[in-house]
């Protein structure tokens, strides 16, 4: 059986010119080989993410953070199957976050990311795959929840999937078509929007966006359920294809920072199998001390490059070089 994290994968630098980190992106991409990779030297900080709640269990799944240390993602209980949205604040407490609809039915509710303005994105309703097409995104602000909704070549949409977010209320995710293409997006504060699609794929989805406006997340040249994930940065209006350096693993870039700093999870199969950080040309395997189980990052904060994932039962905040 797969894990939470396994059946979340198989759904889901600064530069001063723009035209720069494109360029150098290509190269180094082209230039890096395949041969063994070295391991990060990363500091972490970790904290429990399996709470005993209702006599079950409550289990964290950590999805973003930003500058300051506060992270958040969803919280899954095993008795009564409730997601939840969660924060956890840098002096370690935590808080839960339900999205409701206006009749007050809470739906099961995935907070994706979070900016250095305080300002949460994340969706509810149907979980996984369906979320393309059923999921209502939202922006989470002091306690108040705005859900959003874009337009794109004049069709509107106000049912999709939102992973990150920038400093400029810049968000990026997926979302289906009427012919029930996935594209990603890259939607601004104002509610326009442009879908994402690398040349050629028959699936697209976008993860993160930093303040400069690079974006990364995954592409596929055939559609689900047989996804062959390739890692893609776009950025002012080019893609360049970034692929961890083995043949036998897929690819899902999952953050960026400012500084280029690019996180990403490696898959075989159905099963992902770890993370990595990538900088300057250089692929590095992120792994958890004293950790028997592979290590996940999936959030990356833009300015202070701090990681947050999880290893086992243990989430983390950490700083790798």
């Amino acid at each position: 059986m797969l894990s939470r994290w396994q059946v979340l994968v198989s759904s889901r630098v600064f530069l001063r010119s723009s035209f720069a980190l494109v360029a150098i992106l290509i190269f180094t991409v082209l230039a890096t080989s395949a041969g063994a990779q070295t391991q990060a030297s990363c500091q972490f900080v970790k904290f429990n993410i399996r709470f005993f709640v209702n006599y079950g269990h409550r289990d964290l799944y950590p999805s973003g953070i930003n500058d300051h240390g506060t992270v958040v993602g969803d919280a899954d209980d095993d008795v009564d199957f409730s997601v939840r949205g969660f924060t956890r604040w840098p002096n370690g407490s935590i808080t839960y976050y339900r999205f409701k609809r206006q009749d007050g039915t809470a739906l099961d509710t995935f907070l994706s990311d979070r900016n250095n303005n305080g300002v949460t994105v994340g969706f509810a309703g149907g979980p996984f795959a369906p979320e393309y097409r059923n999921g209502t995104p939202f922006t989470l602000q002091n306690s108040i929840a705005t859900p959003l909704k874009m337009s794109i070549g004049g069709t509107n949409y106000n049912k999709f999937t939102v992973r990150g977010n920038n400093r400029w209320g810049t968000t990026v995710g997926a979302y289906f078509d009427s012919s029930g293409k996935v594209h990603g997006f890259k939607r601004f504060s104002g509610g326009k929007a442009i879908a994402l699609d690398f040349p050629g794929a028959a699936q697209t989805d976008a993860f993160a966006i930093n303040d400069n406006g690079a974006i990364v997340g995954y592409y596929s040249k055939t559609a689900s359920p047989n996804l062959w994930r390739h890692g893609f940065i776009y950025n002012n209006g080019q893609f360049a294809k970034l692929d961890y350096p083995n043949n036998t693993l897929q690819t899902e870039l999952t953050g960026i920072s400012d500084s280029n700093l690019i996180i990403g999870t490696t898959i075989k199969g159905s099963n992902a199998t770890g993370s990595f950080l990538y900088k300057n040309g250089t692929f590095k395997k992120i792994v958890m001390p004293n950790s028997n189980v592979p290590t996940y990052a999936n959030g990356v904060s833009l300015g202070q490059n701090l990681i947050t994932g999880s290893s086992g039962y243990k989430g983390f905040v950490a700083t790798c070089n």
